[in-house]
């Protein structure tokens, strides 16, 4: 207890001496107990949360790396397969121009031509 506490509290706040020392003792205890916020108590506190961010950011970091990589894998197997059934069909696509030409050209005409005499042939 600080004198100076016990002679403001009796002297100007006009508590009795016993008041005084009584009510002086309540707030040396209330202070004691108390868990003051310094610079450096705060600065650790910011430092903890800090570090748990900087890890959580990291996990997520991580994670995140972990989906594109998985993604990427997936995109390129798509991109494979598409690729695949494109030159397919490019290959089927000119086969059916080889045959369409083949078909309307002089070869074409020609096998018409035989096609129809066997017919008329037949049918008479």
């Amino acid at each position: 207890m600080q004198a100076q506490t016990i002679e403001l509290l009796s002297g100007k706040g006009a508590f009795s001496m016993e008041q005084a020392l009584i009510l002086a003792e309540a707030i040396d205890r209330v202070v004691e107990k108390s868990q003051f916020v310094t610079v450096p108590v705060l600065d650790m506190r910011i430092a903890t949360v800090t570090a748990r961010i900087d890890t959580l950011e990291a996990q997520l970091g991580a994670r995140i790396e972990s989906g594109e990589a998985r993604l990427d894998a997936r995109i390129g197997s798509v991109e494979t397969k598409l690729d695949a059934k494109f030159e397919r069909w490019t290959v089927r696509i000119i086969i059916m121009m080889v045959l369409s030409q083949t078909a309307l050209g002089p070869i074409g005409v020609s096998a018409f031509e035989s096609l129809r005499q066997v017919i008329a042939t037949l049918g008479h």
